[in-house]
């Protein structure tokens, strides 16, 4: 047998086992959605969508939930965005400090959110006295994401070449104004992806939500930021742990309906990735 074929068989052979790998995944994800549909989708309409938790139905979980993602995601770009410029374009690998707060972010990653809760419950609830809150929930979620957005939006801005950054300031352009126009548009697709899977990461969180933001005695959708909101995590939460066996179909519901938010996030990182890239090769 020659170099040629044993080197074919290998590649098969690796093919063939990520391939088993990739169909026990998509096996285990459709039984998980199949159950999912068949618990819940019957419970699934438009009254139940728009329809106050006070009358039976989920509206506020929902609104809450979006509430939490935009509010993450408006403090988390820009802080994760600002540090990704800071240590792929200026700061040097060196240095102690920089090679410390690179350590920290990776560290951040591996948190448990249970642990993130807490710090979240004693550092902005009490601390801080912002009460348990839209604010503390956005806070506390923002910790979890910047790991993410950072990691992927600096990946994004180092894969863009050098040429890029030293023709622009050859031609006189600062430093910053390299980053800016040049650096900044072409790295969008990553720095755009890094940001929505940074927010689909904490899309299904409980424990970091649970003594920050949400409140079940509430009544009604938070008037100010320093109001406690009902996410559907927490609904989830709630409803399965206090009436298990009454309230399961409600339950599927509230999972298919989360379930759709992510599948979502993850369909517009992908359309924007796609549309960006079109974009810069023309």
């Amino acid at each position: 047998m020659n170099t040629d074929n044993r080197r074919r068989i290998k590649d098969n052979i690796i093919l063939s086992f990520f391939g088993i790998q990739l169909l026990m995944l998509l096996i285990i994800l459709s039984y998980m959605v199949g159950i999912l549909i068949i618990g819940g989708i019957h419970v699934i309409s438009w009254k139940t969508v728009f329809t106050s938790m006070l009358k039976g139905g989920l509206f506020e979980t929902i609104i809450g939930t979006f509430l939490l993602f935009n509010g993450t995601a408006i403090l988390a770009a820009p802080i994760g965005l600002g540090a990704a410029i800071y240590l792929s374009e200026y700061a040097s690998k060196n240095n102690k400090i920089v090679r410390l707060i690179d350590q920290a972010i990776n560290n951040l990653a591996g948190v448990p959110s249970i642990v993130t809760g807490l710090f979240g419950y004693t550092f902005f609830v009490k601390t801080l006295r912002f009460g348990i809150s839209l604010m503390s929930g956005w806070l506390t979620l923002t910790i979890m994401a910047l790991p993410i957005i950072v990691r992927g939006s600096e990946e994004a801005i180092r894969m863009v070449p050098k040429e890029f950054r030293e023709t622009a300031m050859a031609l006189g352009a600062t430093k910053w104004q390299a980053i800016k126009d040049n650096v900044l548009p072409t790295a969008t697709p990553g720095i755009a992806t890094s940001i929505i899977l940074g927010i689909a990461r904490i899309a299904g969180e409980t424990a970091a939500i649970l003594f920050t933001a949400c409140a079940l005695t509430m009544r009604g959708l938070p008037r100010t930021p320093f109001d406690p909101i009902i996410s559907l995590t927490y609904y989830l939460f709630v409803i399965l742990v206090t009436s298990p066996s009454t309230s399961q179909n409600k339950a599927y519901a509230a999972a298919i309906i989360l379930l759709s938010l992510v599948f979502l996030l993850n369909l517009v990182a992908i359309v924007l990735r796609a549309h960006y890239r079109r974009k810069w090769r023309r």
